[in-house]
């Protein structure tokens, strides 16, 4: 078994504590602000909304795809598609709730 000295069983310096606070701070401040909006009387987070309407958006895509044949060229279609209903979901969320 390994024993510490007394010197090593020091609680946290200032300059650790002061970071550590900040970072705590930093981290809640982001919890201030709800994006959400009123929808035949329920409160919905915008990102729901932007997700939905992503996704609509994608399966729209996916028909002009389809219809010009650039379908055959992309691959693999679950990542294409996941990352553009990110994307879309992302654009719409900043440029209706930012």
């Amino acid at each position: 078994m390994i024993k510490l000295s007394p010197n090593r069983r020091q609680p946290l310096g200032r300059c650790a504590t002061l970071v550590l606070t900040t970072l705590v701070i930093l981290g809640v401040s982001g919890c201030s602000y709800s994006p959400s909006f009123n929808l035949l009387g329920s409160y919905f987070p915008s990102w729901i909304v932007c997700f939905a309407v992503a996704t609509a958006l994608t399966a729209v895509v996916h028909a002009v795809f389809t219809k010009t044949k650039l379908v055959t060229e992309l691959w693999p279609l679950p990542v294409v598609y996941s990352c553009l209903i990110s994307f879309l979901s992302c654009t719409l969320w900043i440029i209706f709730f930012n």
